[in-house]
């Protein structure tokens, strides 16, 4: 029974860990809020540069550093 246990709590372990890991590698897009703790993000898809990594603070600009073309 012991063992048992052990086995399913180990999967359960692993499941944890890959829906966490696949979750993580997904593009936090900029938005109304900063998704990430570090400051950067991803241009969204409606955008001029989608994808593209830019700060939060400055994504919805017309520049460089924004997601806008001129």
């Amino acid at each position: 029974m012991k063992k048992k246990l052990l086995i399913a709590a180990a999967l359960l372990g692993v499941s944890l860990v890959s829906s966490t890991a696949s979750t993580s590698s997904l593009p936090k897009y900029c938005d109304t809020a900063c998704p990430t703790a570090d400051g950067f993000c991803a241009c969204p898809p409606w955008t001029d540069k989608p994808g593209k990594q830019t700060f939060c603070f400055g994504w919805n600009t017309v520049s460089r550093g924004g997601c806008w073309y001129e």
